[in-house]
């Protein structure tokens, strides 16, 4: 299981650093375009501005407000005053190395409030994620004590797949944050649908005794 994590874990970074590397700054802005008018027609305009205002104020106040995106940029791009003191090399890499460092750290921060924004769009169906839920670990658990009642069989593997299909279907969304693609909302209520009917048989086929 460490070592699933970590393979996970690499991955998300993996596709951080392709993002970075390789998409374009306009790319990513088509694609929050086509996701804002995604949202809207099925949340609305208003639930969209909702979801905007909070990843723009928690972006600010994470990354602006405290600095880090300006230190980073002063870190990789250099001032108009260092370049002056750098005699011979004032406009070394200006419009070529140091342009193309520029545009990725642009695609960066773009993506980083883009993950930040589909976050708050993830947070936004936590209600149907317990609606969905309770129900269905409800009948998981009355499963269970029928088994229990009438020495019915309980599986070991889909006790442990379904288990793997939770943490599957989390690791999915979370993955999806990332995306340099339309991400459609309706990702969320299907992603919950899969983890509810999980729940359902992870609990129905929980050891009777434990």
């Amino acid at each position: 299981m460490p070592r699933n994590i970590l393979l996970s874990v690499m991955v998300w970074i993996l596709e951080v650093v392709l993002v970075t590397a390789l998409v374009s700054d306009q790319w990513l802005k088509t694609v929050e375009r086509t996701e804002a008018r995604l949202v809207v027609d099925y949340f609305g305009a208003h639930k969209d501005l909702e979801i905007r205002a909070s990843a723009r104020y928690w972006f600010n106040h994470l990354f602006v407000e405290t600095g880090v995106r300006a230190q980073i940029h002063h870190y990789f791009i250099p001032t108009e005053q260092e370049r002056q003191q750098s005699y011979g090399f004032e406009d070394f890499g200006r419009d070529t190395v140091f342009a193309f460092i520029e545009s990725r750290l642009i695609v960066l921060w773009d993506s980083v409030y883009q993950m930040m924004h589909r976050g708050f769009l993830l947070l936004a169906w936590w209600p149907f994620l317990a609606v969905a839920g309770v129900p269905f670990a409800v009948d998981g658990l009355v499963r269970r004590k029928i088994k229990q009642s009438n020495f019915d069989y309980t599986s070991p593997l889909a006790h442990r797949y379904s288990f793997y299909a939770i943490l599957g279907t989390i690791y999915v969304l979370l993955l999806g944050l990332t995306l340099p693609f339309p991400v459609p909302p309706q990702a969320m209520p299907a992603g919950c649908i899969a983890i509810a009917l999980a729940l359902s048989i992870y609990f129905a086929h929980t050891q009777k005794r434990i």
